[in-house]
C-alpha cells in the first residue's frame, strides 16, 4: 500500500502533440496555466514529414553521383530544419517552466506517432491543438485530434482558441 501511494505522490507524463503552429502553441501554454501539476513530466512530440524527400522520385529511377548528392542535400537541410524545432520546443518548455523534453519521431500520420510516444512513455494524458478545419475538409483531410480522441487508451485533451469556438 505504501509504494501505491508513493507512485501516485508522483507526477504524470503527458503527451503534447506540437507542430509549431498557434494552435499547438496555445495547447502547451493553456496546459501549463491550467492542468500542469509541479512534479507532471511533458513530452512534446514533434512528428516529421520528409515530404520534399520522398517525393524526388527521379531517385528511384536513375540512381546517379548527383542524386545522391542532391538526396543527402535534402536530407541534411531537413534535418536542421527538424533540429531547429526541436530546440524552438526545448526553449518553450524552458519559458513556462515546464520539465520535460522535446522529441521527433517519424510517422506516416501524426496521431499515430503521438499514441506510439504515449505508450512507449506510460503517458497519463495526451495533449492536442486543433486545425480548425470545417467538416468537409476535417472529413476529406483527417483530423489528429479526431483520431486520437477515437484510438488512445489514455485521456485526450483538446486545445481549441477562442477564434474556433466562434466558427
Amino acid at each position: 500500500m505504501a509504494e501505491k501511494l508513493k507512485e501516485s505522490s508522483k507526477g504524470k507524463k503527458v503527451v503534447i502533440g506540437i507542430d509549431g503552429s498557434d494552435n499547438s502553441m496555445f495547447a502547451i501554454e493553456w496546459y501549463a496555466k491550467n492542468a500542469h501539476k509541479t512534479d507532471d513530466y511533458v513530452i512534446l512530440v514533434y512528428c516529421v514529414e520528409m515530404n520534399e524527400l520522398l517525393s524526388s522520385s527521379e531517385l528511384y529511377h536513375s540512381p546517379n553521383v548527383e542524386d545522391v548528392e542532391a538526396f543527402r542535400t535534402i536530407l541534411d537541410h531537413e534535418i536542421h530544419k527538424v533540429e531547429a524545432k526541436l530546440e524552438e520546443f526545448g526553449d518553450c518548455l524552458q519559458r513556462l517552466k515546464l520539465k520535460g523534453v522535446a522529441k521527433s519521431i517519424q510517422a506516416s500520420k501524426p496521431a499515430e506517432g503521438i499514441l506510439r510516444v504515449a505508450k512507449e512513455e506510460n503517458a497519463a494524458l495526451i495533449i492536442t491543438g486543433t486545425r480548425g478545419l470545417g467538416k468537409l475538409r476535417r472529413t476529406l483531410l483527417g483530423s489528429v485530434s479526431d483520431y486520437l480522441v477515437h484510438h488512445s487508451n489514455v485521456p485526450v485533451l483538446v486545445c481549441r482558441t477562442k477564434e474556433e469556438k466562434k466558427k
